[in-house]
């Protein structure tokens, strides 16, 4: 059998041995807390775990929930946020996390991508970004037989053909190591051995060593791997052919049940209770003391068989440093940031104009709020004293509605896009940076189509002033105040990283930037403070607007009030600036705000895409 593997191997130009030495990963990696005392002994979701995998290889990490199946996968596969101790070879190289990822890919557990996008849309943008030719793209959807649904939308998608497009989105580099979290949870049996039979073939045609995490898998499932690794509280407890477990494991007193799936003993044997439970069921009379010894002896058994297997697999085929060299010398040909951002713009304009629907739930939103203001306010006009206080408050609730509705609009963005960037990310598809510009420059079309549809709505019925120009400035300065308000709802959501903690702080903060807007308090009393909120800027500038041209205003005779003969008079009376000139001048303390808020919201949003964690 090693003799055919060997000759297997030789045969093939490019043969993989992968190796992971010693690899350790203690718990709370990063943790700002620090709470331990000096005499506790560290933890470790991993310790000491070594082991290898060749070409050709389809291995099955096992072991009970918790026990570290994932820590071990992603370690190795040097997708781990964390602190790893221990080495990584490939061919006998030490590589860097940088070079493993051009060797490898890793296919997550979960499916992360956007849902409104079509089979091949999801691939042609991968593919874009790596570098790879759409002859290339078209290849792996055959290989993975996904022409039937490369058409459809992946939110359409069968459990089984989500898994394939997450697998296909790997291959498009032709990887010589694959890494799968755990490639059949939620299938059903049928569609969990469709998957594994995929994965085969990718490993003994397309020469590959396939690493895969399972939980339970069906006896038929279970034969398909070519060798196992079971994994007990954060150590490899044995790793070895499949064929050959079921001997070893007998030889030692733990022999494989009659008509039983072999997954399911493996699986109790490195259960906690597995072991205790063996010793006491066939050795009851003994002492406790024997029964630790044997345990002990059993144990040592088991790790000098483990040791004695990778051994064997480093040495079942001659493998090449050069074929190793020579890949990572390559031009790796990713899209340059330019086009990153060209590509994520296209994108994100194709997923909204697929999910219009919540646009136009939104579209229609406005227009009852916009209608419900302009019934109040209906044909006030600057005539008379009184009528001041109605335009103002009209003026205040335009502003206060449109500002709120668009940023609190954006606070789900990044927690609900978080994994699928974390991923995108980590594995170099582009910079963070271009996905947070284009997340900024999306947002411009839709405040400028906001704020001039809303008070278009409201400035038609109300019938504020006669002139389209005040109009025109009115939607302007709300538009410029939105994108400042959008940034600060970006930075709130990029502090939080949860939808629920980023309204709490925006209910706060928003509720002083609401005072400071004018109609609470005299602006006067805050000169430095008040260019901290957009609702002042906003404020100020649909004031200015509107007053700027107002040059006669009845005073009430016979009343003891205060009389604002003309629009000057009124803007001064709330400490408003009262020309044109005030409001270029917050067109370009906005510009320097919007550019400073975002700023700080992107080195925010790398604190969350760099935490601890695999992606």
């Amino acid at each position: 059998m090693e003799l055919h593997d060997h000759a297997r191997i030789k045969r093939n130009e490019s043969n993989v041995l992968l190796e992971w030495k010693s690899l350790s990963v203690r718990a709370g990696g990063r943790s700002f807390w620090k709470f331990r005392s000096k005499s506790d002994e560290p933890s470790y979701i991993l310790k000491n775990a070594t082991g290898a995998v060749r070409s050709g290889d389809l291995v099955a990490v096992m072991g009970a929930s918790g026990s570290g199946k994932t820590t071990l996968l992603a370690a190795a596969a040097m997708r781990l946020v964390a602190e790893v101790h221990g080495s990584v070879l490939i061919n006998g190289l030490y590589v860097s996390q940088t070079q493993m990822k051009r060797l490898s890919g890793f296919v997550p557990q979960f499916e992360i991508a956007i849902r409104s996008l079509t089979v091949r849309e999801h691939l042609w943008f991968v593919s874009q970004l790596k570098g790879v030719s759409r002859l290339q793209m078209g290849d792996v959807i055959r290989e993975l037989n996904l022409e039937k649904c490369e058409h459809t939308r992946i939110s359409n998608l069968s459990g089984g053909e989500r898994k394939k497009v997450n697998l296909a989105g790997e291959l498009l580099t032709e990887p010589d190591i694959l890494f799968c979290d755990e490639p059949t949870t939620g299938l059903d049996s049928f569609s969990a051995l469709a998957v594994l039979n995929t994965l085969r073939k990718l490993a003994t045609k397309g020469r590959k060593a396939v690493i895969c995490t399972i939980h339970h898998p069906t006896s038929d499932a279970f034969h398909c791997f070519s060798d196992i690794v079971l994994v007990k509280k954060g150590e490899i407890y044995y790793q070895g052919p499949t064929a050959k477990a079921s001997a070893f494991f007998n030889s030692i007193n733990f022999p494989l049940p009659i008509n039983c799936n072999p997954a399911d003993h493996y699986f109790k044997l490195v259960c906690d209770y597995s072991q205790n439970d063996h010793v006491e069921n066939d050795h009851h009379h003994f002492r406790q003391t024997e029964q630790e010894v044997e345990y002990k002896t059993r144990h040592e058994m088991v790790r000098k068989c483990h040791m004695k297997n990778i051994g064997k697999k480093c040495l079942m085929g001659p493998y090449h440093q050069s074929d190793v060299i020579d890949k990572l010398c390559r031009d790796n040909h990713h899209a340059c940031w330019p086009s990153q951002l060209h590509l994520l713009l296209h994108r994100g304009i194709i997923d909204s104009v697929r999910n219009i629907r919540q646009h136009v739930i939104v579209t229609l939103l406005f227009l009852i709020t916009s209608i419900t203001i302009s019934a109040l306010y209906f044909h006030v006009t600057p005539s008379s004293q009184t009528a001041i206080q109605d335009i103002r408050g009209a003026l205040f609730l335009i502003v206060c509605e449109l500002l709120y509705t668009i940023s609190y609009a954006v606070f789900y963005v990044f927690p609900q896009e978080l994994p699928l960037l974390r991923r995108e990310v980590g594995e170099r598809m582009y910079r963070l940076s271009a996905y947070y510009a284009h997340k900024a420059l999306l947002t411009v079309p839709k405040a400028i189509f906001e704020s001039y549809l809303f008070i278009g709505i409201i400035y038609g019925c109300v019938k504020f002033s006669a002139g389209f120009a005040t109009y025109v400035g009115m939607a302007a300065v709300c538009t410029v105040a939105s994108l400042l308000a959008v940034a600060y709802g970006y930075l709130f959501t990029c502090i939080t990283g949860s939808l629920e903690m980023s309204i709490e702080y925006a209910n706060l903060i928003f509720l002083l930037y609401n005072l400071l807007g004018g109609l609470y308090l005299n602006v006067r009393a805050f000169p430095i403070s008040k260019y901290l909120s957009f609702f002042f800027f906003a404020s100020e500038g649909v004031s200015i607007y509107y007053w700027h041209d107002v040059q006669n205003i009845t005073c009430d005779e016979g009343r003891n009030t205060t009389c604002l003969p003309d629009g000057e008079a009124v803007l001064l009376d709330y400490g408003y600036g009262t020309t044109l000139d005030t409001v270029y001048f917050n067109y370009l303390v906005m510009a320097g705000e919007i550019l400073v808020v975002h700023f700080v919201a992107y080195l925010s949003l790398r604190r969350f895409v760099r935490k601890v964690g695999f992606y």
